[in-house]
């Protein structure tokens, strides 16, 4: 049963934390295919020599750069997969931080408390008929049992202490563990700013490439009508979008990285 309890909440930690990077998934729209590219020949054909020149470099810049992105998508998906998965981890670890230490502990409290209470118990009783026989005036009686109070007090007082180091050593496991989980706390705390900024390059990349859509739509009609003119604006437009894109993809990767450096830090304080 703990077992699928831990999977279902592995599950939905992975979804939630790629919930990001939604909207960047999708291919880059400029899908250069065979009859895109016999439309473009066309177009560069009926070009100048100086023209088609410039548009053929364009297209082979447009079809690296469309390539390029497709292959930053996927270094972006790995990465963040990789820091859902490595979170997940470090997450369990700071529940287990010395938590074997507690509970052993705790058991030896427990177990020092069960040792001395037939002590404590006989004790009290001893102080409970000592009250009882005290209106008897049985000097003799009252000494006897007098005495032996005294000396079961000073075996009850040391079982109390010892208790009471047990209870204290406890406590100090606690506190320590405690201020252990807020400094792992604190340092993956770091993650948050990078995942911010992920948030707002992700906003700038889905602006983008709704530009981009357009650009490319511009393109096809261009190529379609054998335009040299229009086809070398659009793809003026369709390399300046793709390389704000991979700018920004870029930074992404560089911020999911800076993500792993923050878990992969706290791990280490963990085990350190």
């Amino acid at each position: 049963m703990n077992t699928l309890k831990h999977a279902v909440l592995a599950l939905l930690s992975l979804l939630l934390l790629s919930l990001p990077l939604a909207g960047l998934t999708a291919a880059s729209g400029t899908e250069l295919t065979p009859s895109i590219q016999a439309a473009f020949d066309l177009t560069a054909a009926v070009a100048d020599s100086s023209s088609r020149s410039k548009l053929k470099s364009q297209y082979s810049e447009l079809s690296a750069l469309s390539a390029q992105y497709d292959s930053r998508e996927e270094q972006i998906r790995k990465l963040h997969e990789d820091n859902a998965q490595s979170l997940i981890a470090v997450k369990e670890q700071i529940k287990n931080i010395d938590q074997a230490t507690v509970t052993r502990l705790s058991a030896v409290v427990v177990s020092t408390k069960g040792r001395y209470q037939p002590l404590f118990d006989q004790y009290s009783a001893l102080n409970t008929r000592i009250s009882l026989l005290r209106g008897l005036k049985d000097k003799s009686l009252n000494s006897i049992l007098r005495a032996q109070s005294d000396a079961m007090k000073i075996l009850v007082q040391m079982a109390r202490q010892d208790i009471r180091d047990q209870e204290a050593q406890l406590k100090a496991a606690k506190d320590i563990r405690t201020k252990k989980i807020a400094a792992v706390r604190k340092t993956l705390a770091g993650i948050e700013s990078p995942q911010t900024s992920i948030k707002t390059q992700k906003s700038v990349a889905v602006s983008l490439n709704k530009r981009l859509t357009a650009d490319w739509s511009d393109f096809k009609s261009a190529i379609r009508k054998k335009n040299p003119a229009l086809t070398g604006g659009s793809l003026t437009s369709l390399l300046s979008g793709h390389q704000q894109i991979a700018a920004s993809k870029q930074k992404i990767i560089e911020l999911e990285q800076k993500v792993a450096a923050v878990i992969a830090a706290a791990s280490r304080q963990i085990t350190s």
